[in-house]
């Protein structure tokens, strides 16, 4: 169960002891480590010193921290009008130059790196919630004994026990290129932890002595989309197709019982059984070992009653040929950007898995700067050895759509539409760096 703190307080700086005390005590009872528990209570009280500077008026902050088994999360209510938090960007120096009055402000610069990611959501005029999650650091997994004999008759069902799940994460993220896997296999008991705390469901399939044969998994995305991973088979291959059988029909009758109006993958292994879903499209994955196509899969699982989706003029072409093409019902607007931006600093937010060499960004907020922003956060994360960068824009929202214009000029390619993956379809875009 979530532990939630919920704490209003004036834009006043002596606020924030109050806010740290109460961040470093609830990183501390999820059981985040010393460090965790630093950088925690820190990006709190950044991001609080920042906002009570830079607020207008006098209207409170409303602070709530919830506390995870896998996180902490401050989730901070304020109101700003032409809200400017630029230097959270990525691409930003990590230590201002020259006159920190005239520079970056240090406290937004400080709050970015310590967390490990950060969102803001609009919740119309000039309110906004700002989320600063910092996650508990887990073991890297023990190799596996793959030696187990694994032998039919196999069952497939749902399953939340965590010492199953901590094995069969630890089998597939050691039977499987990194992409196929969601970060936390990395690290099987962050995995379990999630599972615990509903981020994650999963099917299994187990042999005659119960011992893991094969697992998939899926998350909510958005709210009528569900992503999944797998399927992942540990059975001998003559044994395969059978074990991924089992995990799709099973998969598929649970998430029929659900709202949601599509399953997807962006991940899916080439141990997906030929039948089930159709091709979305595909993403270019470059690594050390040589560039693959990786085919991005769907399904609906719900009668598609159309939606409304908006466009930039640049991207209508591909929008309509793409939803022509999936016989989606779709309402194209045309997106136009603001003929003068009333933010100079556009935001956006990077998720970077090293295991992959990909970077996910995400547009927060727009400015005059998007195009030079996108370019600098190619430069930062290419310096960085990122292989693979993708844009997500989500389309429900005309200003994020209008995105799509300046990002093509900073060399993003659109290479496919993600239906109901965020609160409406999601364009994703992928650098041509490495092309």
């Amino acid at each position: 169960m979530d532990t939630i703190l919920s704490l209003e307080t004036p834009p006043e700086i002596g606020y924030a002891r109050v806010l740290t005390f109460a961040a470093e005590t609830l990183a501390r009872s999820r059981g985040l480590a010393a460090r965790e528990q630093t950088r925690f209570q820190l990006a709190v009280e950044e991001f609080f010193t920042y906002l009570a500077k830079t607020v207008p008026g006098h209207a409170p902050i409303k602070t709530v921290l919830t506390g995870k088994p896998y996180q902490v999360c401050a989730s901070i209510r304020f109101k700003a009008a032409n809200l400017c938090l630029g230097a959270l960007n990525a691409c930003c120096p990590a230590a201002p130059a020259g006159d920190l009055e005239a520079g970056e402000p240090l406290s937004l610069i400080l709050a970015g790196r310590v967390a490990d990611r950060f969102r803001i959501d609009c919740e119309g005029g000039d309110a906004f919630v700002l989320h600063a999650e910092v996650d508990k650091v887990y073991p890297k997994a023990d190799t596996p004994d793959q030696h187990i004999i694994i032998r039919p008759p196999y069952r497939a069902a749902a399953q939340d026990d965590p010492g199953l799940l901590v094995l069969a994460a630890g089998l597939a993220a050691a039977s499987y290129p990194a992409w196929h896997c969601p970060a936390s296999f990395q690290t099987p008991g962050k995995f379990a932890d999630m599972s615990q705390a509903g981020r994650f469901q999963s099917i299994m399939a187990l042999d005659a002595a119960s011992h893991p044969a094969g697992l998939l998994c899926w998350t909510r995305s958005g709210d009528k989309g569900l992503s999944f991973s797998g399927p992942f088979v540990f059975a001998p291959p003559e044994d395969g197709a059978e074990v991924a059988r089992l995990l799709m029909d099973a998969f598929l009758a649970a998430v029929a019982r659900e709202t949601a109006e599509i399953v997807f993958s962006e991940r899916a292994t080439p141990d997906t059984p030929p039948g089930y879903f159709e091709p979305l499209g595909s993403l270019t994955l470059h690594a050390p070992g040589g560039t693959i196509e990786q085919p991005v899969l769907y399904r609906h699982l719900r009668e598609d009653t159309g939606e409304t989706v908006w466009a930039a003029p640049e991207l209508a072409d591909f929008l309509h040929g793409a939803y022509d093409r999936l016989a989606m019902c779709r309402n194209v607007m045309t997106a136009h950007p603001a003929t003068s931006a009333e933010r100079e600093r556009s935001l956006f937010s990077a998720t970077v898995d090293k295991y992959k060499a990909t970077a996910a960004l995400r547009p927060l907020l727009d400015g005059e700067d998007t195009q030079a922003n996108l370019a600098a956060h190619v430069g930062a994360l290419s310096g960085k050895g990122v292989a693979n960068i993708f844009l997500y824009i989500d389309l429900s929202r005309s200003w994020e759509a209008a995105l799509a214009g300046a990002a093509l000029r900073a060399g993003f390619r659109p290479r496919l539409v993600l239906p109901f993956a965020g609160r409406s379809d999601v364009l994703v875009l992928q650098h041509d760096q490495a092309d």
